[in-house]
């Protein structure tokens, strides 16, 4: 585990790569704002640009962001983890276009495991032909914990010498609406089912989580609170930085019809958010 008695932040930005806007707000945030860390898609139709930019940040740290849902197969063919719908409008075969249908064939015993394995592993070694190493990983809508995934990422972690992953189970109190605070009943309790195989495998994580329940819709002042409620340890902060992509909206509505990016990417920017952390002695680090 990464721990340690005082408080520390890792700021990480998901969805590198999902496309230009999506990418080029990330590194604003980076630049300007908090953002220590992005998770970057290898399967998704902006991987190449962001690939082509990100080496101008080299204090950046990028992570994978592995594709359970919304991004393209790199398996190249149908499957029980695919979809009927080409949704990006390239033709190229995809995974589930969102984390209700791939958790309503998980629970009826549609996905064959087998087939989640070679995804994930074919995702791996892209991103090992991009960079060295992979510092840390994580995945969309947060399905790798789910029991039968997660044997599968503490596998691939282990070969391939992955040393931290998300574990979405001690999360930072945010205000929100009723439905995600129900849904964050059993994000936590598989993520502390998780946390042990995690910690038997030896794989790293952070002491804390935050940002599950604003996901999307974080601003100035929600990123200021959360910093005044963090406790000691080190807590890793999700956010969804990015310039407004109308196009993606169109494309994938059921995921980010309602997504404030803009407002994200201007919390992680904001002189107040950093004048909270210098008040609250939280230190700005990477995994």
């Amino acid at each position: 585990m990464i721990t340690s008695r005082r408080r520390k932040l890792i700021v990480t930005a998901d969805d590198l790569g999902l496309s230009p806007m999506i990418s080029d707000g990330i590194f604003r945030a980076h630049r300007e704002g908090i953002v220590t860390a992005a998770a970057l898609l290898v399967n998704a139709p902006g991987t190449d640009d962001a690939v082509a930019k990100v080496h101008a940040y080299p204090e950046l740290q990028i992570g994978l962001h592995l594709g359970v849902v919304e991004g393209h197969s790199l398996l190249g063919r149908y499957s029980s983890i695919t979809d009927s719908l080409a949704y990006f409008g390239d033709d190229k075969i995809c995974l589930h276009r969102h984390w209700k249908a791939f958790l309503a064939r998980y629970l009826l015993g549609g996905i064959d495991f087998r087939e989640i394995e070679m995804e994930f592993e074919a995702q791996i070694q892209k991103f090992m032909s991009l960079f060295p190493t992979i510092p840390f990983l994580n995945s969309t809508q947060h399905l790798h914990i789910l029991p039968g995934v997660s044997e599968i990422v503490i596998r691939l972690c282990k070969k391939y010498q992955i040393k931290n992953v998300r574990v979405p189970c001690s999360m930072a109190p945010e205000s929100s609406r009723l439905l995600r605070r129900l849904i964050g009943i059993p994000y936590r309790l598989l993520g502390n089912r998780f946390k042990v195989l995690c910690r038997r495998a030896g794989i790293g994580h952070a002491d804390h989580f935050a940002g599950f329940f604003r996901c999307g819709h974080q601003d100035v002042e929600s990123i200021r609170k959360m910093i005044s409620q963090f406790s000691e340890g080190v807590t890793e902060l999700m956010l969804h930085p990015a310039f407004d992509d109308l196009a993606l909206r169109q494309k994938i509505p059921w995921a980010y019809s309602d997504f404030e990016w803009v407002s994200e990417m201007e919390g992680a920017c904001s002189p107040l958010v950093r004048e909270r952390l210098a008040t609250e002695s939280v230190e700005l680090v990477r995994y």
